[in-house]
């Protein structure tokens, strides 16, 4: 993970413990209230692999090959 990544994470196991309010979840990572909420429906149903990009370790569909470089 990301030191984003890991930082949503502690923000968002914040607010599920009950320590942060959604508000001040939101104030905090800089998204909107509908987003926390969408945050911690996923990790609260996946857990923290949620947080992590699924493009995340793919080779990029224009790269070139080898040979070509």
């Amino acid at each position: 993970m990301t030191q984003k990544q890991l930082n949503r994470y502690k923000v968002i196991s914040s607010l599920i413990d009950g320590k942060l309010s959604i508000s001040e979840a939101a104030m905090s990572l800089g998204l909107s209230e509908r987003q926390i909420k969408r945050l911690k429906k996923g990790v609260m149903e996946q857990g923290p692999a949620f947080l992590i990009h699924k493009n995340t370790g793919r080779k990029p569909q224009h790269a070139l090959t080898d040979e070509l470089k």
